[in-house]
């Protein structure tokens, strides 16, 4: 009950950022596949080819080509720098949470009310997962209504359950980055920092792995980029390891969890 209590606060407190969110979510999907609609429509698909970096060519091989398919496209949506950025700072917006509390003196009123500490972590947690899932439901809605919108039924259109696993794959790894925000606001006496420091590593681990695709330097350290382990192109042709991808994924959340748990029970409040 003091959990739900604290939850409902928190996602009151940060409804137009995350209201905000959600929009772009929606609008940005129903573009990209009315955008797609469009070029295929026109049989357009084929002369962008010639658009496809040679980097990007080298790195991924035939792979690459599925960016300038229909089915490709739409997949775009689920992995596009703004998109997967955008939803990992919305996750961390709400884990670091306890970092704000810290800073303005409310940890001190509601541990004075016998709230034990855990149950703030939990609440931020459980908070950043369920906007995640949130975010998620948004995204595939916005998909779903593109595809019937714009659309045609011959169209290649990616199948439910390649959409389904970028979905998880793309949560999963927001999780990661929830988890590594709630594990620096456990620590952390500023929001600003907390917030801010997480936001950071999200885009500096996106460039790491994004530089990762045609710098072999890059490629050797690439593995401590959550996004490493979030192939949507290899999800699209069918080809990824994907339950070994999302142990990983999961396996680092739970860790940097238990650290939050830690370092906020040990903290000096």
């Amino acid at each position: 009950m003091r959990t739900r209590a604290l939850m409902r606060r928190s996602l009151v407190q940060a409804r137009f950022v995350l209201l905000g969110c959600g929009l772009v979510l929606f609008v940005f999907q129903l573009v990209v596949v009315g955008q797609a609609s469009a070029i295929e429509a026109q049989n357009s698909f084929s002369r962008m080819t010639e658009l496809v970096p040679g980097f990007l060519q080298r790195g991924l091989g035939s792979k690459a080509m599925l960016l300038v398919t229909f089915k490709g496209t739409v997949a775009f949506g689920y992995f596009h720098p703004i998109i997967v950025v955008l939803v990992a700072l919305a996750a961390a917006y709400l884990a670091t949470e306890p970092a704000h509390e810290v800073e303005a003196g409310l940890v001190d009123l509601e541990l004075a009310r016998a709230v034990p500490r855990h149950v703030l972590i939990t609440r931020s947690l459980v908070s950043a997962l369920l906007v995640t899932g949130v975010a998620m439901i948004v995204m595939a809605s916005g998909t779903w209504l593109g595809l019937r919108a714009f659309a045609s039924p011959g169209f290649d259109a990616p199948s439910a359950r390649v959409l389904l696993s970028l979905i998880v794959h793309l949560a999963a790894v927001t999780t990661v980055f929830a988890s590594f925000g709630l594990a620096i606001a456990a620590g952390a006496r500023r929001w600003s920092t907390a917030f801010f420091t997480t936001a950071l590593v999200v885009v500096g681990l996106y460039l790491l792995d994004f530089l990762a695709i045609g710098w072999p330097l890059m490629r050797t350290i690439s593995w401590l980029s959550p996004f490493r382990y979030y192939p949507a192109l290899s999800i699209v042709a069918g080809e990824a390891h994907e339950w070994i991808n999302l142990a990983i994924l999961l396996g680092a959340s739970a860790l940097l969890c238990a650290i939050a748990y830690v370092r906020f029970a040990r903290r000096d409040l």
